[in-house]
């Protein structure tokens, strides 16, 4: 299993999917996670990837660097290998690995040992260790198990043993750090720099194992996103260019329960906030007053010892009975503006077992943690949201997670960065260039763009043409009324008697309008009677007598 990069036309290369790996795993919940592999130098050819250790891990939207387990003293429960491999460690040559064995590893270049809380965002962890460390090291990483089709030379990773992190991190951020003095800059920075995806940008959901019967797993794309994951989301600038934090404004959150229970609703917020989005951990850190309006519409026990929410069988079977539902709205500030997005989540989504080594055995808890700040929407959220994030213009977007049974097939919509000039001699839904915004139009909008536009000229023509048609049906009436009605011709008539009288040839027919301006007619173009010079209307009064005696007096004249 590795990434699967699609085709692209342009010199551009396209997103890439990376593969999930198909389980479940974790000891703070049920997460959809992703499969590395370390320290194959790829020298056995055809089987390259075969000398590599293989890795689960949790993907952190906002830590730099990737970490994976070490073996363990405390990991014994039930025994050695069977809590490595709830870890995510894999089996390597042949038996479960206990850990990541750097002697195994080649390359393998030690850095030392360093602190982990200088290498991710939020520092809000209560740790049982006093300062949890990771021993680092350059190697080579590979995505997807036992895979070696995209490595990554000399990337510094680190091998934890602590407890806070049971599973080893994947981390997605651009922000480079520094080890020991030296500064580094991330993989996704790194593998965009050789021009193996469109931008640096990705999309990720967390997937929901309380989604349809199996679970829906989790999505992540690499220069661009599947926008059959997600719906419109609302867009949102990152602090600044040399900040590139996930930063958005929690507006309001609305705990809704069953209509057929209780049809009202309940603000849990008295305000808004900014939280990072991270998904590290699977944690809501919230404001203290928040956490008590959580606590008290869910019935939840804090429990000071492992300083978590606990959900007791009374309370689960009160939420289940219930039946809420979360309703998170998401902003670019703290209070106000419309463009605006709801994240909704249901009861499951936050219904968690925590196990070893936190409990021996597992016990529901509810995903919340007070904060006086910063504020944090970790894992359990992005459940139900979809994120994708643009480092190439500085944004990213939250949009509400799709789900369906059966799941469609991914449709990638690249990211491109922002000089790129897509090509329009072969447009299509997968080159739409998105660096002006991290989400693009979907080929259905823009269909249905074309088709308007087809539409409107369409109607535009009938409209014209009716308009000519019926501008010469008028004129032809006009013509054909004022020709040969008498009662309606009036003037006409008279002026047709002088001409008429006056012509060399007795019964020739007389020219229809006078052409020397001496007479009045109606001239149906302009819509109007022109008269002539005052004389000659006295002559024409003179001369009229009805109709039929005039018809007698011309015939009269004839030879």
């Amino acid at each position: 299993m590795s990434l699967n990069c699609g085709a692209d036309s342009t010199n551009i290369p396209a997103p890439c999917i990376w593969p999930p790996s198909g389980t479940f795993d974790g000891n703070d919940g049920s997460w959809s996670t992703f499969a590395i592999n370390l320290g194959d130098n790829g020298s056995n050819g055809t089987d390259a990837g075969t000398t590599g250790q293989n890795f689960k891990v949790h993907i952190s939207t906002g830590g730099q660097m990737i970490w994976v387990p070490l073996e363990a003293s405390w990991c014994d429960q039930p025994n050695p290998n069977a809590c490595a491999a709830a870890r995510g460690v894999q089996v390597f040559n042949g038996k479960q690995s206990l850990g990541f064995n750097t002697q195994q590893a080649n390359p393998w270049t030690q850095v030392g040992l360093y602190s982990l809380l200088q290498t991710i965002i939020t520092n809000l962890v209560n740790t049982p260790d006093s300062n949890p460390n990771g021993s680092y090291g350059l190697t080579n990483v590979g995505i997807g198990s036992d895979s070696a089709t995209s490595p990554m030379f000399s990337i510094l990773v680190a091998g934890i043993e602590t407890k806070d992190f049971f599973m080893g991190t994947f981390g997605l951020s651009n922000s480079a750090f520094t080890v020991g003095n030296k500064p580094y800059s991330t993989w996704l920075t790194d593998y965009n720099g050789i021009n193996s995806i469109p931008s640096l940008s990705y999309g990720y959901g967390a997937g929901a194992q309380y989604r349809n019967p199996s679970g829906v797993l989790g999505s992540l794309v690499l220069g661009g996103y599947d926008q059959s994951r997600c719906e419109t989301g609302v867009n949102i600038p990152m602090p600044s260019s040399g900040n590139s934090s996930l930063i958005a404004g929690v507006q309001s959150i609305l705990y809704k329960p069953d209509p057929a229970v209780d049809p009202n609703q309940y603000s849990l917020t008295s305000s808004g906030f900014l939280a990072l989005i991270d998904s590290t951990l699977p944690y809501l850190w919230l404001p203290q007053s928040v956490c008590d309006q959580f606590a008290s519409r869910f019935k939840l026990t804090w429990n000071s010892t492992s300083e978590l929410y606990l959900v007791n069988d009374t309370a689960h079977t009160y939420n289940i009975n219930q039946n809420p539902t979360i309703s998170f709205t998401i902003g670019s500030t703290a209070t106000g503006g419309t463009d605006v997005t709801s994240i909704v989540l249901p009861y499951a989504a936050f219904d968690l077992q925590m196990g070893f080594p936190i409990f021996t055995n597992s016990t529901r808890y509810f995903p919340i943690k007070p904060s006086s700040g910063p504020y944090v929407l970790g894992r359990a959220f992005l459940q139900e949201a979809y994120l994708i994030v643009n480092y190439e213009n500085s944004t990213f977007t939250v949009a509400p997670a799709t789900f369906s049974n059966p799941m469609p097939s991914p449709s990638l919509v690249p990211i491109y960065p922002n000089n790129h000039i897509t090509p329009s001699s072969s447009p299509s839904p997968t080159s739409t260039n998105s660096s002006s915004s991290s989400s693009s139009l979907s080929g259905g909008v823009i269909a249905g763009i074309a088709l308007g536009a087809i539409s409107a000229i369409l109607l535009i023509c009938i409209i014209i043409g009716f308009c000519i048609w019926r501008y010469n049906r008028k004129r032809k009436a006009l013509l054909k009324k004022y020709a040969i009605d008498t009662l309606a011709a009036g003037d006409q008539v008279k002026e047709r008697r002088i001409s008429e009288l006056a012509s060399s040839t007795p019964g020739s027919p007389p020219p229809r309008f006078s052409g020397n301006g001496q007479g009045g007619y109606f001239d149906p173009v302009t819509g109007t009677e022109k008269f002539p010079p005052a004389p000659i209307m006295e002559i024409a009064q003179e001369l009229e007598s009805p109709p039929l005696p005039v018809v007698q007096e011309l015939e009269s004249q004839q030879p």
